[in-house]
C-alpha cells in the first residue's frame, strides 16, 4: 500500500533526495534558477521555478524526453532579462520531479502543466516546447486552449515522428555535460529509465497528428482566437530531423518557421545557436 504522501499514485524518488554533494546535484543544482519551489500534485512532487519581472509576459518552457529543466540554463535567464516572466519545471520522471508509477502518455503531461499553472495562480501563459516538450505543447494547446495566452512555440519539436531511435543512453549529444546528466539520472533515479521507456512507447513523441491539426482552430486564451505559432528547427538535427518542421507547418498553416542553419538538436544549449533561439523567442513572445 502506498503512503499518503504518494496518494493517489506511488512514485519513485527524484533528485530531491540525493545528497547535495552528489555529482548529479553539483551539475544540476536545485537552485540553478531563482525562486524555486515544489508543488505537491496528484501524480507526485514537481520542481518548478518562476522568475523575471512580475508584470512580464508569462511564458512556460517545457524540456524534452531525457534532460530536465537545465535544458533552459542559458535561454530562461535571457528571457527574464528581456522582461518575460518565466516558468521552468521538470517533467515527471526527470530531474527534481518524482516519477509516478503510471503510463507516461500525453494526458499525464497535460495534467501536470494544467495543475502546475493553477498551483502558481497563472490564468494563462504562452507555451514553448523543445523536442518531446513540443509534443507536450501541442497536446496541451489543443486540449487546454483556455490556458494558452495566445502563442505556442515548437523548438526541434517531436510529436509527428514516424520512426525514432529507442531511448537508450547512446543518442548523439554534442555537449558532454548533458550526456553525463542523462547517465547519472539513469544510475541514480529508479524511475528514470522507466519514464524514458514509457515516454517512447506512449508519450508525446509521435501520433499527435490530431493535436496539431486542431491548433489552427482552437480558441486560445482570453481573446478566444487561434494561437500564433512559431517553429524553430536546425538543419542538422540528428534526433528530430529538420523535415519535422515542414510537417508541423503543413498542419498549422499560420506557423512561422525559423530555420537555423547548421544547428543540431542541441540548439537550445549550443553557444552561437541558443542566442538565435532566444532572440526569436523574445521577438515572437513580446
Amino acid at each position: 500500500m502506498s503512503s499518503l504522501t504518494n496518494f493517489p499514485f506511488p512514485v519513485d524518488h527524484s533528485m530531491e533526495v540525493l545528497p547535495p554533494t552528489s555529482r548529479l546535484r553539483q551539475i544540476y543544482p536545485e537552485d540553478l534558477f531563482p525562486n524555486g519551489s515544489y508543488a505537491q500534485l496528484p501524480h507526485g512532487r514537481v520542481r518548478y521555478w518562476v522568475f523575471g519581472p512580475e508584470n512580464g509576459v508569462k511564458v512556460t518552457l517545457i524540456h524534452g524526453i531525457s534532460t530536465p529543466g537545465i535544458t533552459w540554463r542559458d535561454i530562461a535567464p535571457n528571457l527574464a532579462e528581456q522582461g518575460l516572466r518565466v516558468l521552468v519545471y521538470d517533467l515527471y520522471g526527470k530531474g527534481y520531479s518524482e516519477a509516478p508509477k503510471t503510463t507516461f502518455g500525453p494526458t499525464l503531461f497535460i495534467t501536470q502543466l494544467a495543475l502546475l499553472l493553477q498551483y502558481i495562480r497563472w490564468d494563462t501563459a504562452h507555451i514553448v516546447g523543445f523536442s518531446m516538450g513540443g509534443g507536450v505543447a501541442a497536446a496541451f494547446a489543443s486540449s487546454m486552449p483556455h490556458l494558452v495566452a495566445g502563442k505556442v512555440v515548437f523548438i526541434s519539436s517531436a510529436g509527428l515522428i514516424k520512426i525514432a531511435a529507442a531511448p537508450g543512453l547512446n543518442e548523439t549529444i554534442r555537449v558532454p555535460e548533458y550526456k553525463e546528466i542523462r547517465e547519472l539520472q539513469a544510475s541514480s533515479l529508479p524511475g528514470y529509465k522507466r519514464s524514458l521507456q514509457s515516454c517512447f512507447e506512449h508519450g508525446p513523441i509521435r501520433g499527435l497528428e490530431a493535436a496539431f491539426d486542431k491548433i489552427p482552430q482552437v480558441p486560445a486564451g482570453p481573446t478566444r482566437q487561434p494561437p500564433q505559432v512559431l517553429v524553430i528547427h536546425g538543419t542538422d538535427d540528428e534526433i528530430v530531423p529538420y523535415g519535422e518542421a515542414s510537417k508541423i507547418k503543413a498542419r498549422v498553416p499560420q506557423a512561422e518557421v525559423v530555420t537555423i542553419e547548421g544547428a543540431g538538436h542541441d540548439l537550445v544549449v549550443r553557444d552561437g545557436h541558443w542566442q538565435i533561439v532566444a532572440e526569436n523567442l523574445v521577438r515572437f513572445l513580446k
